[in-house]
């Protein structure tokens, strides 16, 4: 089994979380898989430490699109973005950080009838950065 940390231009990508945590410890958080519903101020943020972490497999989860006035706070979103998707925008950029993660964008709001489709598939961890205290 080849590791993705077996390519070089990872492995120096993650070179430095290689030297914190081991080159095992690395792998497994490749290996991770991590759902983020809400990709505004808080989600935008966490999604984008965590594929800079070097997570590998993340579903990235939000109905809404970029705005103006949300571009103070989110992580990744410029002028150019203004119209999109959250989610595919951070896809979009996500492919650039890291091209070898899959990263599954959802443009929905999460729902209880739609829980197995979006939480679905045994993530590690499902992270709630949802804004809206009904949907919560």
């Amino acid at each position: 089994v080849t590791s993705l940390l077996d390519d070089e231009i990872l492995a120096e990508q993650f070179t430095r979380n290689i030297q914190f945590f081991g080159r095992k410890p690395q792998e497994d958080i490749g290996r991770a898989s991590v759902v983020v519903v809400g990709l505004g101020g808080v989600g935008s943020h966490c999604a984008n430490m965590l594929l800079r972490s070097g997570v590998g497999h993340l579903r990235i989860i939000d109905f809404d699109q970029v705005t103006l006035s949300s571009l103070n706070r989110h992580a990744v979103a410029t002028r150019a973005d203004v119209g999109t998707s959250k989610a595919e925008c951070m896809k979009k950029h996500f492919a650039r950080i890291f091209p070898e993660a899959n990263v599954d964008a959802r443009v929905c709001m999460y729902e209880q009838s739609l829980e197995e489709e979006l939480l679905g598939g045994s993530p590690d961890f499902v992270i709630d950065a949802i804004d809206n205290i009904q949907t919560k």
